[in-house]
């Protein structure tokens, strides 16, 4: 693992580099912090499992991916890929939460770094990234349009990591392109912790956020929740580490 020499703050790195066999993941450093988990009401989409919107704290800072995971850094760890649409820089996909979780294991085998999928509430905050909109960008499709991959602009697949612009917070694609896996599967929000809030671990299903290039702006929302049982055929990660 390498840190960037320029600290945001004393004892922690603004990013981290876990390197295997010649090829890099970059996380960056997300600060400890309060959000409204879930849509508030009155939100264009909003789903009954995303509600009562509530405030909710991260009170350790993490690291989390830039990217998704892309192919060339799964076959770095894993030795090959799944069945997909090919490309180095493409984002993973087709993969089930099993296997998400065993790439987290794999990797953090080779790097000697604890590295572990992101819970609901910690993928959820780092997409807001200080934001209260539909999408980080603003509350319009078009803000969607101008940040993410979705059904409208994506020509029917799913495109190279790094093509639209980041969040505040510097992460890439947190809405749209591929749906990423988070630890747990909070079943009820307004039953959960409101400081670093875990729901549900099970072997074979995790939560689903961000959308994907096949899906509508709805799906691709800040606080859209979804749930794989390992048959889900788009779906790839992103990985966190703690400090």
């Amino acid at each position: 693992m390498t840190e960037d020499p320029t600290r945001e703050r004393p004892g922690a790195s603004p990013r981290i580099s876990l390197q295997v066999g010649g090829v890099a993941i970059e996380l960056l450093h997300i600060p400890a912090g309060s959000f409204q988990f879930g849509s508030p009401a009155g939100e264009v989409g909003r789903k009954p499992n995303e509600v009562p919107a509530r405030t909710v704290t991260i009170s350790r800072p993490f690291y989390l991916g830039r990217t998704s995971v892309t192919q060339t850094q799964w076959r770095a760890v894993m030795g090959s890929v799944p069945h997909q649409p090919a490309g180095d820089n493409l984002p993973i996909s087709h993969v089930t939460y099993a296997q998400a979780v065993r790439f987290c294991g794999r990797l953090a085998l080779l790097t000697g770094v604890r590295v572990r999928l992101p819970t609901e509430a910690e993928w959820e905050y780092a997409c807001r990234a200080g934001t209260t909109t539909r999408y980080w960008s603003g509350d319009a499709e078009s803000d969607l349009a101008r940040v993410g991959w979705y059904r409208e602009n994506s020509g029917g697949r799913a495109h190279l990591v790094d093509e639209m612009p980041a969040n505040p917070w510097g992460l890439v694609d947190m809405h749209g392109n591929v749906w990423q896996y988070t630890a747990d599967l909070i079943q009820d929000l307004d039953s959960v912790s409101a400081i670093d809030p875990v729901g549900a671990r099970f072997d074979w299903q995790g939560g689903l956020r961000g959308g994907g290039w096949m899906h509508d702006a709805d799906s691709c929302r800040c606080a859209e929740r979804s749930v794989s049982n390992d048959m889900f055929g788009g779906a790839g990660l992103r990985v966190a580490v703690d400090p």
